[in-house]
């Protein structure tokens, strides 16, 4: 197996190291995990910006950013499919994943490490996997990955005086709605996981699903993402069956009409103007920047909006209060990677200045 196997070098704590393990288990891909704190001089010599997780093919390539792993990983591995074929459930597709990305991720962060038990029970159990590969007391790591993160935090727009703003107004509502559609049917578009079910099963399976403060909040608003997490933590114990068809269900408009309320304002702007505010239901306000990773993933999306523009899909993004987001945007639309190679882009930083 050693041989065949690709090599993941993350923390299973790790929203992108999870995100990654949930995609090779569903493919059946076979992989091991190798506990990584985030830099080696292998990785560092192959090029590596930082980041986690790195991932070394069999014939000993690294290769990093997850969402690119996937597509590249989708060439050489092509069934079972993990994007739609109908144009708009695809493109609905990459909208969720961005928004699991780029906005998700902030909360799981600042959940992890300002709510004292999060952090006692996940974040020592991420020390302990840092002391396999540094010489540290789980204690020493605890502290010190701890104060490392919170460092990284407020670029985010999460501290600890907006946490629980974050956690009211966006991801409990988050979760009511994903909860809500996910009740109805086991994965996202249908009887079998997309590329935005891992992306979602990442932070939910890494923190929402795992910490205990978030565990229980998920249990009350949204159940079936429990369940949706659990499929995919044992695919190897499920019947997948087809995508859904191709009308969009009125619990998916909710979900994407949810990422209208501050995520999709925000990145719009920030990406336009280079910082923008998130606002809080309360009337508080933090201004966030867009940094390069983020300008280019937003750069990307919009790229595919162009391919798959259709009066279908525009008519779907309306109904869901959206559609302004893309349609006006799409003059700083960028190009579609080439996924052929096993990638390596110069950006793999979402956030500053540190990365689980």
């Amino acid at each position: 197996m050693g041989a065949k196997a690709y090599r993941v070098h993350g923390m299973m704590q790790s929203y992108f190291t999870r995100k990654m393990t949930g995609y090779l288990d569903y493919k059946g891909i076979p992989w091991m995990l190798r506990r990584f704190p985030g830099a080696s001089p292998e990785t560092m010599a192959a090029g590596f910006p930082g980041g986690v997780p790195v991932v070394q093919t069999p014939e000993g390539e690294f290769m990093w950013d997850s969402t690119a792993m996937i597509h590249h990983l989708e060439l050489r591995f092509p069934e079972p499919a993990v994007v739609p074929t109908d144009p708009v459930q695809r493109f609905l597709c990459y909208v969720v994943e961005d928004a699991a990305d780029e906005w998700l991720y902030r909360p799981a962060v600042g959940t992890r490490w300002y709510f004292a038990e999060n952090s006692a029970v996940a974040g020592f159990e991420l020390a302990r996997d840092i002391t396999v590969k540094m010489p540290l007391s789980c204690d020493q790591a605890h502290a010190a990955v701890g104060a490392h993160v919170r460092s990284s935090c407020p670029p985010l727009g999460v501290t600890a005086d907006t946490i629980q703003l974050w956690v009211d107004d966006i991801l409990r509502p988050w979760m009511r709605v994903l909860g809500a559609h996910l009740a109805r049917r086991p994965y996202l578009f249908g009887a079998r996981p997309s590329l935005a079910d891992f992306a979602l099963f990442g932070g939910n399976a890494a923190h929402f699903i795992n910490d205990p403060v978030c565990r229980r909040w998920v249990e009350e608003d949204g159940p079936a993402v429990v369940q949706h997490t659990h499929r995919l933590l044992e695919p190897e114990d499920q019947e997948f069956g087809v995508w859904d068809d191709p009308v969009v269900s009125d619990t998916l408009i909710a979900v994407l009409a949810e990422l209208g309320k501050h995520y999709l304002p925000w990145v719009s702007r920030a990406c336009c103007d280079g910082v923008a505010d998130i606002a809080f239901e309360n009337g508080a306000r933090v201004a966030v920047g867009a940094t390069d990773f983020l300008r280019d993933a937003r750069a990307t999306l919009l790229a595919r909006y162009v391919e798959r523009r259709s009066g279908r899909l525009d008519a779907v993004l309306d109904q869901a209060g959206i559609l302004p987001f893309f349609a006006d945007h799409v003059a700083l639309a960028g190009a579609i990677p080439d996924f052929r190679e096993p990638p390596r882009p110069a950006l793999n930083r979402p956030f500053p200045p540190a990365e689980e």
